[in-house]
């Protein structure tokens, strides 16, 4: 068992080193710390305990690194092995389902250690700057590699239950969703509860729930931050948290080890799944004959579900949305018609939004994953053409999201039109829009480049390019010489114009990234 799970482990650490992308994103994890310390320093005149404030946004940046790795690089472990087709191989040259886990889950897990660990002594500089103990530098580094240990064992039982890599990736989002916000929410649930007299305060569901959801929260890892990151802390660095998720860790690579056998020796085809689309010829799910516009036709119906999906995600976002108003109709005084359209709005808004982000991620992946570009630039049809025909037909999949954010923007209209000529003069709102395209052509363009984790990758760089602006902002505020409100507004505007810019250049590099990938 062991000589197959060093073999794999130490093929995937000699393949992970020799990749330039692992290099160059260590080497921006490096600038990123850089960056905090200098944020820090040029705060340490206005603030008192710059320490804790370079440690916490050091903290908080590995813990939006590890959410990151958690739905890309811990979900794929063994979804790229399946759909590459090499796991029956690896079974016949005597690796065993237990070595060939640990052979492909301990490589990124110790890579994400190593990265973790080796910041430690640059993080002891906080200490020298004040507001942070050597207990809570060593407490914070506890609780971070026991969220990461559960977390790549999650990603692990994601992977091999999963057929696809965005089928794990999915349920680690969903997974993160749950663990953060589920205690949360079943806190509110019962508080709605016993508000409305359904259940008593005192009974055995109420007190019962409560017990379990202040477990959660002491098992959650934002929760043993936040604690931690306080002065004056001094409990013990193993806490609660700290062996809950180990525990869950080990359940979690226990059950890949139980599913293994039954969901990851099942056979995946190579070609692209049909989804909700039905073989058969009804008016629902089939897609009929294809358009004029055939490959918005195409992209519709076989990467975006069709007419069935966009069904189901009508019914669904109706139910949601409906499940919504009432719970805050009967936990609030008065709830207007006009305050359930801001509420239909704003949701779905971030629905549309996220949505939109999900398609821009795998629009051109999915023709570079299933060797079909080739094909596709066969057509009589420039690459632009074809890119932006694909384009219409993925945007077509929004509609039932965007139905609802018209009617929501409807009800509410009257409250949005007294304040929508003082957001439509704003320069920071047009900053705002703009950098939501640009991240969605950041997310495509990077889509043509690497495997997976194009979307997390984008939400990345952008929130780096924003902690750049912010600083550079921040720092002409505390010269000497920083000017009003003008000065402010016209960088806002110039970013806008750059970001502007880049929108078009994306438009050009997508082009000619996919010409490259058709020649192949």
């Amino acid at each position: 068992m062991l000589r197959g799970t060093f073999a794999l482990f130490n093929r995937a650490l000699c393949v992970d080193f020799r990749l330039m992308r692992t290099h160059l994103f260590r080497f921006l994890f490096a600038i990123l710390i850089l960056f905090c310390l200098m944020m820090a320093h040029s705060s340490s005149r206005f603030i008192g305990a710059a320490g804790l404030s370079l440690f916490s946004n050091i903290i908080y940046l590995n813990f939006v690194f590890i959410l990151m790795a958690g739905v890309s690089f811990f979900a794929t472990a063994i979804t790229e092995e399946k759909e590459e087709q090499t796991i029956g191989l690896l079974l016949m040259a005597g690796v065993n389902p237990i070595s060939l886990l640990l052979g492909k889950s301990l490589p990124r897990l110790v890579s994400a250690l190593i990265l973790l660990s080796i910041q430690f002594p640059f993080t002891l500089l906080a200490i020298t700057l004040g507001g942070v103990t050597f207990s809570q530098v060593l407490a914070t580094y506890a609780t971070l590699a026991a969220f990461l240990i559960g977390l790549a064992n999650l990603g692990l039982v994601c992977s091999v239950v999963s057929a696809r890599s965005r089928t794990a990736s999915t349920l680690v989002l969903i997974s993160l969703v749950l663990y953060f916000l589920g205690p949360v929410l079943l806190g509110w649930c019962v508080d709605g509860a016993v508000s409305a007299r359904w259940i008593a305060s005192n009974s055995l569901i109420a007190r019962g729930t409560e017990a379990f959801v202040e477990k959660c929260y002491e098992s959650s890892v934002l929760r043993q931050l936040s604690e931690i990151l306080t002065s004056g802390f001094s409990e013990s660095a193993w806490g609660f948290q700290f062996w809950t998720n180990l525990i869950a860790g080990l359940v979690f690579f226990l059950l890949a080890s139980l599913f293994f056998s039954r969901f990851a020796l099942t056979e995946v085809s190579t070609d692209p799944g049909r989804g909700l689309i039905s073989k058969k010829r009804n008016r629902m799910f089939s897609p009929g004959r294809a358009w004029i516009q055939a490959l918005a036709w195409k992209d519709f119906y076989f990467v975006n579900g069709g007419l069935g999906m966009a069904v189901i995600k009508f019914v669904c976002y109706g139910g949601a949305l409906i499940s919504l108003c009432t719970y805050i109709n009967i936990t609030s005084r008065s709830y207007s018609l006009r305050e359930m359209g801001l509420t239909m709005f704003w949701t779905m808004l971030i629905v549309v939004m996220i949505e939109v982000s999900l398609i821009s991620s795998r629009i051109f992946h999915v023709e570079v994953q299933w060797k079909t570009l080739v094909s596709t630039a066969m057509l009589p049809q420039s690459m632009a053409q074809i890119a932006y025909a694909k384009v219409f037909g993925s945007m077509l999949a929004i509609v039932p999201a965007f139905s609802y954010l018209l009617i929501g923007g409807l009800l509410g209209i009257n409250e949005m039109r007294q304040d929508l000529g003082l957001v439509l003069a704003e320069p920071s709102f047009w900053l705002t829009c703009i950098e939501v395209l640009f991240f969605w052509h950041l997310t495509a363009l990077l889509s043509t480049y690497i495997k997976w984790g194009a979307l997390p990758l984008a939400f990345v760089l952008m929130w780096v390019g924003n902690m750049f602006f912010f600083f550079f902002m921040s720092m002409i505020a505390m010269s000497g010489g920083g000017g009003g409100p003008e000065v402010f507004e016209a960088i806002i505007i110039l970013f806008t114009l750059f970001l502007s810019a880049g929108i078009v250049g994306s438009h050009i590099l997508i082009n000619e990234r996919l010409v490259f990938l058709a020649s192949q």
